[in-house]
């Protein structure tokens, strides 16, 4: 989940051959429910790109149940391509 645009969200999916669907948040509803650290004109300690959250990954299966998370209080925390496809397979292989 990010809050970018669907249509950037569909292009690196398309890019980085992700099976699993990707959510676009744009009115951070969800990072607000997810505990993910967000930043606004506000109360961000920098001047950067507006209000965003910091990078975070969330894997649910097909209930909801959530399955792995990751939350980086810095921008540039978040895993790449090749860690997330080996994250998804261990969770594939291991899962009960």
């Amino acid at each position: 989940m990010a809050s970018d645009t669907l249509s950037n969200l569909k292009e690196w999916q398309e890019e980085n051959k992700f099976p699993f669907p990707i959510l676009s948040d744009e009115n951070f509803a969800m990072l607000e429910e997810y505990g993910v650290y967000l930043h606004d004109d506000e109360t961000a300690p920098y001047e950067d790109e507006g209000k965003h959250g910091d990078p975070a990954v969330f894997l649910l299966d097909e209930s909801g149940k959530l399955l792995y998370q990751q939350k980086q209080t810095g921008p540039f925390g978040r895993p790449d391509a090749k860690d997330m496809r080996k994250t998804a397979s261990y969770i594939k292989k291991n899962l009960k």
